[in-house]
Order: C-alpha cells, then sequence, then structure tokens
C-alpha cells in the first residue's frame, strides 16, 4: 500500500527554499529543486502494514504517559514480595501458578528453564498454549509439552526458573517497506495475511485466532521509524475505524453489558487502586485487551483538567480471571506517582485498548475507603484461610468422590491451593493477599464437581422390563444398575361368586415374567361398585403406581345370585285320572319344575316347567290303580344356564 505525504513534502520543500534568500537566485533554486526532489521520493515511498512485538516501554514511550519509555527496574518488592515497582520493564507478577498461561493472550511470554544438572536450559518464547493446559505452542511454529513447571523438548526435561511478559505482541505499525527487513531482525513480526493466535480457553475467556490485515485505518495503529542507529521508535497510537482482522468489523463493547466496580482498597498484589469489570461482554475483551490508560483528574468532577496519566502493564497492573472479571490496577511504581498533596481519590478515567476493539473509556470515583492501605491479616482471616486449605486437602483425599474427568479444575485447585498455602508462609501476611486467596480458593473448590447420586427408575410394563438405575446427576457415572422384570399376568383370583348377603370382592394376583409375585404395595385396585352383595358383572381396575410397574387394566367378575330354596309340596285328587300339585314358592326362584312318575327313583319320570307366577299345577292323563310320585324345584336363569334349588320331599297318591 502506498501513503503519500503531499501537504508534508511541499511544506518541507518551501520552508528549505526560504532558507537560502542571502543567496544566489540559481543556488536558490538549485537547493530547491534537491529538496522537491528529496520530497517526491518521499511521497513515492511504499508503507506495509504489520503487527509488531513492542516491549512495554517502546509501547508507551510517545503515548504522553508519566515516565513513558522509562524500562527501568526497582528493588522495591511490593506487597507480593515480588519486583514489579520498575518502569515498563519486563514483569513477573501473578502468572507463575495460573496466570502464566494469560499472559500469552496479547502480551509476549517467555520462559527460562534450568537443566538437570541446574544449569540454564533453553528459553521458551510463548505463542498460546492447548485447551488442556498440557501443551506451549511457541512462535517459531513449534511445540514442548507442559507439566507443572516441567517442559519436555526432543525427550529432554527442564524446569521453569522464572518467566517474563515483556510488552504486547500484536501492536498494528506502519513501517516504510525499504526499513521492513530490518524490523523483521529485530521484532517480532506478523505480516498481512499472517496469523494471530493466543490464550487459552477456560470458562469466560477464550483462545483465538485470527488473520492480520492492518491498514491505515486500524484502531491504535502506530508509525515505526528506523533511527541512525539501527534502532527503531514508535510513534503515538491513532484511533482508527478498523479492526486490523480479516473479515472482521472493529468490536465495540456494550457498556450495558459491562459492570464497573471501584474495589475496596486491598492491595492484593500491590495496587493503591483496583477496578473490577464482571457481565456478560467482560470475557471477549479481557482476551483481547492489550493496554489500559489511567487519567487522573483529582477532585475535578468535570473531568477538564487533567493531573497526571498513566500506563499500565499487564500482570503488574492489570489481570484477568477466568470467572471473576477483569482486575483493573494502578501500582505505585516508577511508572506511576501521584502528583504531591494527592492520594488517589478523587475521579479518573480508564481507557481500555484492545486486538479488534474501538477503545472502550469510562469514569470512575475513588473514595478514601477505595486507596489500598496495606494492613496485616488478622489471626481470623489466617485461621479461615486455613481452614479452606484444610477442606481442599480433604478434597483432593477424597478424590473418588468426585467426577472423573476433571483434569483442568483440579489443576485451578492445585494452583489456587498453593498459592493459599504460600501466601500464609510469608513473614508479613497481608489482608488483601489472604482475602484473595479465600476468594479464588473458594470459587476452584466450588468448580470441581462432586459425585451425587440420583435412583432413576424406569418401570416396567407389560411389553418390556424396567429399570433402576443409581447415577451420578453430574457426571452420569453409573453405580448399578437393577432390572425390574416386566408384567406377565394380572388376573383376579376369583371371577365367580355367589351372592351371599355380604359384599364380595374378586382379589387381584399380578405376576412378572420371573413368575414372582408382584407386591400389592405398587398397584391400587378400584371397584365399580364398592357394595357388591347383590348379583352382577363388577370391574375391578388395577392400576400401576408408575414407581417400579406402570399400565392399568380392567378385569370383570360376576356375583350370581343364591340358588332357590326347598320348596314344600302338597297333593290332592282333581279328577278321575289327574291330581294338583300345590307348592310353597321360594325366594330367587323364577319358575318351578315339577317331576312326577311312577317309579320311587323317579325313572321315567315326566317334568314339566311352571311360571313363578303360579304355585300349582294340574298333572292329567294319569293311569288308574297307579301310584304317582311328585317332587318340585325352584330355578332361575343365569346367562343361559339353569340354575336350580333342592328338590321338595317327593309325595305320593294312587289314582283310583
Amino acid at each position: 500500500m502506498r501513503k503519500r505525504l503531499i501537504g508534508k513534502a511541499f511544506a518541507v520543500a518551501m520552508t528549505g527554499a526560504m532558507a537560502f534568500t542571502a543567496t544566489p537566485v540559481t543556488a536558490n533554486i538549485f537547493n530547491v529543486a534537491h529538496v522537491v526532489k528529496a520530497a517526491e521520493a518521499d511521497q513515492a515511498e511504499e508503507w506495509t502494514y504489520c503487527y509488531v512485538g513492542l516491549t512495554w516501554a517502546e509501547y508507551w514511550a510517545h503515548e504522553d504517559v508519566y515516565n513513558a519509555g522509562n524500562a527501568s527496574s526497582s528493588d522495591v518488592l511490593d506487597s507480593k514480595k515480588e519486583s514489579d515497582k520498575g518502569g515498563y520493564d519486563v514483569i513477573t507478577r501473578a502468572t507463575a501458578k495460573h496466570g502464566l498461561h494469560r499472559g500469552s493472550y496479547q502480551c509476549m511470554a517467555t520462559i527460562f528453564t534450568t537443566d538437570a544438572d541446574g544449569k540454564t536450559g533453553p528459553e521458551y518464547k510463548v505463542s498460546h498454549w492447548s485447551d488442556d493446559g498440557k501443551t506451549i505452542y511457541l512462535t517459531d511454529g513449534s511445540s514442548v509439552s507442559w507439566n507443572k513447571g516441567k517442559i519436555t523438548d526432543n525427550g529432554n526435561t527442564y524446569t521453569m526458573s522464572h518467566y517474563e511478559v515483556s510488552g504486547i505482541k500484536y501492536v498494528p505499525v506502519a513501517v516504510k517497506t525499504s526499513q521492513l527487513n530490518d524490523l523483521k531482525a529485530k521484532y517480532q513480526v506478523v505480516e498481512n495475511g499472517g496469523t494471530l493466535t493466543g490464550g487459552y480457553t477456560e470458562v469466560n475467556l477464550s483462545a483465538y485466532t485470527a488473520t492480520a490485515n492492518v491498514t491505515a485505518n486500524t484502531n491504535g495503529l502506530k508509525t515505526a521509524t528506523e533511527n541512525s542507529d539501527g534502532s527503531f521508535s514508535f510513534s503515538a497510537r491513532k484511533t482508527g475505524s478498523e479492526s486490523g482482522l480479516k473479515d472482521t468489523a472493529i468490536k465495540k463493547v456494550d457498556s450495558d453489558k459491562i459492570t464497573v466496580t471501584v474495589q475496596p482498597g486491598a492491595g492484593s498484589y500491590g495496587e493503591f487502586l483496583r477496578v473490577d469489570l464482571n457481565g456478560d461482554a467482560y470475557g471477549d475483551l479481557g482476551s483481547n485487551m492489550q493496554a489500559v490508560t489511567w487519567t487522573y483528574y483529582g477532585y475535578d468532577d468535570t473531568y477538564s483538567k487533567p493531573l497526571a496519566t498513566y500506563g499500565t502493564k499487564f500482570a503488574a497492573d492489570n489481570w484477568m480471571h477466568k470467572s471473576m472479571g477483569i482486575q483493573l490496577g494502578l501500582t505505585e511504581s516508577i511508572r506511576c506517582q501521584l502528583p504531591e498533596d494527592y492520594d488517589g481519590t478523587g475521579y479518573w478515567k480508564l481507557t481500555i485498548s484492545a486486538l479488534g476493539y474501538e477503545d472502550f473509556s469510562f469514569n470512575i470515583q475513588a473514595t478514601g475507603d477505595k486507596i489500598a492501605n496495606a494492613k496485616d491479616a488478622t489471626d481470623k482471616e489466617k485461621s479461615d484461610l486455613q481452614k479452606l486449605i484444610d477442606q481442599a486437602n480433604d478434597m483432593k483425599a477424597d478424590k473418588d468422590s468426585y467426577c472423573d474427568r476433571q483434569d483442568k479444575a483440579w489443576a485451578d485447585l492445585d494452583t489456587e491451593l498453593g498459592e493459599a498455602v504460600d501466601a500464609l508462609k510469608d513473614e508479613v501476611i497481608y489482608s488483601g493477599t489472604v482475602k484473595e486467596c479465600t476468594s479464588h480458593l473458594t470459587a476452584a473448590m466450588k468448580a470441581v464437581t462432586k459425585k451425587i447420586y440420583e435412583t432413576i427408575t424406569t418401570p416396567a410394563s407389560t411389553s418390556k422390563d424396567g429399570s433402576i438405575v443409581v447415577k451420578c446427576s453430574n457426571c452420569g457415572d453409573v453405580k448399578s444398575t437393577t432390572t425390574i422384570a416386566k408384567i406377565k399376568s394380572i388376573a383376579l383370583n376369583k371371577t365367580s361368586f355367589t351372592e351371599n348377603g355380604k359384599v364380595q370382592k374378586a382379589t387381584v394376583v399380578a405376576k412378572d415374567s420371573a413368575n414372582k409375585t408382584i407386591a400389592a404395595s405398587n398397584y391400587t385396585v378400584s371397584y365399580s361398585n364398592s357394595n357388591s352383595k347383590k348379583p352382577g358383572t363388577y370391574t375391578a381396575t388395577v392400576k400401576f403406581n408408575g414407581k417400579n410397574y406402570a399400565g392399568t387394566k380392567k378385569l370383570t367378575y360376576k356375583i350370581n345370585a343364591k340358588a332357590p330354596a326347598k320348596t314344600t309340596v302338597k297333593l290332592s285328587k282333581a279328577k278321575k285320572t289327574s291330581l294338583k300339585a300345590s307348592w310353597s314358592k321360594v325366594a330367587n326362584a323364577t319358575s318351578y319344575e315339577v317331576q312326577y312318575g311312577t317309579s320311587k327313583s323317579f325313572k321315567g319320570a315326566k317334568t314339566v316347567k311352571v311360571s313363578s307366577k303360579s304355585s300349582s299345577k294340574v298333572l292329567t292323563k294319569l293311569k288308574k290303580n297307579k301310584k304317582y310320585y311328585v317332587r318340585v324345584r325352584g330355578f332361575f336363569m343365569n346367562g343361559k344356564t339353569k340354575v336350580y334349588g333342592p328338590y321338595s320331599a317327593k309325595k305320593v297318591v294312587k289314582i283310583k
């Protein structure tokens, strides 16, 4: 891409021409022509747009912040007993255990090692990490294995001695194309079309991969200038409207999805003022955050007269947490000294610069209780943290009670536990440090999921088996499975009754496919008529309760009328060859049978049917001088079946 500086070149040329007014005209013309020629050459200069890794000092050098470009270190230790009170030098804070990988999002991070003999080992420049945290991808495209401070590289094992986070790895830069190779020789450069990558995905923070597409309109663009000694200087960043990422529009922070909180003064990491950002939008902003500018207005609530402006360093002043937001801080240091007679209370403006984002600014007010005053931890604070440490150790000892496949959560717990243990070992234990350790360890412990078993019953039916599964509701681990045999049969113990004046009900008998009786507690039986005394057809409805068995079935049974009672018979002569049989009516008889014949055994006897409306019958066409035997019984119809009562006593009469 070509950048033409016509106006600037012309102005330079004219300035040069005016400087030679005391010389001959020809000389003036010669010199003007010479300057214009040089300016035209500058106009024709090609520019390359790219990303460059800059140290903190190089990044801040022309940003009009306090002590800009000062890369000196300080021997004064902060409240974490770390050396981060320097200027814009490298930092080592808050990343050795759980934040090392967080320095690889937007920062240049280098791991220094020792070999098995304690001698200096290789240095490893980190690009990003695998999601399981076990592989480090390096800026040269290679990778090494990582396990709790141990690096395995081509079969050799090295131990991390320390590491440094030295600056921002993807700063958009414009450089003269003719100077590009010199720039690449001294800096980590990603040209357009190259890949930007970083981070470590965990909860709200996400690793990223993007394609570089820096233009003259990229937000945060700096211009590189090669100095006479071969070094480079970088201009102040400029505001732009493009993201610098291919096929990606510039992002804007939705302030409605960001919660800003000025924290009570604790000084957990040496800061005197801390502001936390939470909400739905913090994760992506944190993953892309590069730098923060703090402008102090003292007691000017109009924000019109700044007293001082400070630049920060990630991990020294600013941190990110996977679930607890972005923590922005200012550390009293070579890079940050408050104006005389001011203590930090009052009004501040913060501006966050992030890859692919518009600058995000917001105002805060810091009251006296927000300014850190490093206090010793109380005995109770230390005791409470120790109890939490003991609980965490108990969790580790009882690891079988927790869900499997939680390597990452256990690793986080180990990290936070180690930091808490180390904090209580310090000669001076600060309250803010203890509170921070307590908060982080508590969160890490909650993140480890315990096995909680629940019993899941799938009831059996008439068509398929059921089951009882004891299963962890969190991870799905199955402790036991018991089969519930399907329902084979549902029947009544009796389907026919004879009325007896009492309520009569059939009993249900249910069996499974293993021929075992199913307990009555598994079902209810309801009857169509609870007062089942009278003859008729009744329904028993069997409904399983759905706990171990499911389904409904209707069964029927009958109560039959009681057989008619025994009647009594009287005989009388009617006519010469006939006789009249009379009997007493009995209950339940709808008809009567009169049986008569000449044999005592009623062999060959005749039978006549008489309606219950009548209680007598004339028997005709009898033979003279013959004895006739007569008996009577009542009956009723049960469907197509006759239900008989007993015969009466037989009576005898002779026909004369």
